[in-house]
Formats: structure tokens, C-alpha cells, sequence
């Protein structure tokens, strides 16, 4: 009976265990701007990292795919009070003023031949360290952070 116990205990922490390394590996984002026409501004999604060679963008009952080969650079900064103005208009200007500076996630592409492009992220609620090691370790680029608040910010710091 003690077996059967520890049996069923051990499978329902790996189970919590799995499902904590996908959420990981998942924040919550808003595509801001760049040259990425097949994305939505200012729509709530998903960007997911843990997929085997591909990040996904996912909103509503849309999905976005870039292979982590065509992800160049990755940089991460906080916004300016002023930058959410300018992307949210006034309700940007509330969601500024009720918290802290909010993260900007960049990637700069090269997932059309011969053409360069640039996206930006919007994090709301942060990432955490295990999505930006899963990013870096995907992409085998670094995470570039505007300042040492920016990298604690991003992890969860």
C-alpha cells in the first residue's frame, strides 16, 4: 500500500512538474510594432518558446510562427511612460502610471530571404528566467538587456 502510495504521489509530481516547465516556457505579450505585417497590433496573445525550432506568437485563434535560426538579436528594455502613451494612447498613460515600467521584448528576423525584420513585444506581466534561458538557448543568441533594472525585470527580479 506504501508502494502504491509513493507510486501515485511520484506520477502526479511529474505531471505538476511537466506542466510547470511548459508554463515556463510561455509569457503573456502584445505584438507593439516593426515590420511584421502578419501580426496584429495591440492584441493580447502568447509567446511561446517551447516548441522545438519554432517561437509562436499565439492570439485569439491565430498562431505566428519564426523559426529560432531566423531570430538575430534579442533585446529587452523598459518602457517609457511616454512609449505607452504613444502605443496605448491614454489608457497606456493609466496602465504606466499604476505600476512599474513595463518590457519591451525586441527581436530583430531574418526569416525572409533577403529581407530584415524587426518586432517588438510588449510583456505586461514580465517573463521569467526559465523563458529567457529556453530563448537564449533555442536561439543560441544572448538576451541584450537595456540596463541591469531591465534584466531584473525580465527575470522575475
Amino acid at each position: 500500500m506504501r508502494c502504491l502510495r509513493a507510486a501515485a504521489g511520484l506520477g502526479v509530481t511529474i505531471l505538476l512538474a511537466a506542466a510547470l516547465g511548459h508554463a515556463q516556457t510561455s509569457v503573456a505579450a502584445a505584438y507593439l510594432q516593426g515590420r511584421v505585417s502578419e501580426l496584429p497590433e495591440k492584441k493580447p496573445g502568447r509567446l511561446d518558446v517551447g516548441q522545438a525550432d519554432e517561437m509562436h506568437f499565439v492570439w485569439q485563434d491565430r498562431v505566428w510562427k519564426v523559426r529560432f535560426t531566423d531570430i538575430r538579436t534579442i533585446y529587452v528594455a523598459l518602457t517609457r511612460r511616454s512609449a505607452l502613451v504613444e502605443v496605448f494612447g491614454l489608457e497606456g498613460a493609466a496602465i504606466g502610471a499604476a505600476k512599474k515600467r513595463k518590457l519591451l521584448l525586441s527581436f530583430v528576423l531574418a526569416d525572409l530571404p533577403g529581407v530584415t525584420r524587426n518586432c517588438v513585444f510588449f510583456l505586461p506581466a514580465g517573463a521569467t528566467h526559465e523563458f529567457m534561458k529556453a530563448l537564449e538557448s533555442k536561439t543560441g543568441r544572448t538576451v541584450v538587456y537595456e540596463s541591469e533594472e531591465a534584466r531584473r525585470a525580465a527575470e522575475g527580479g
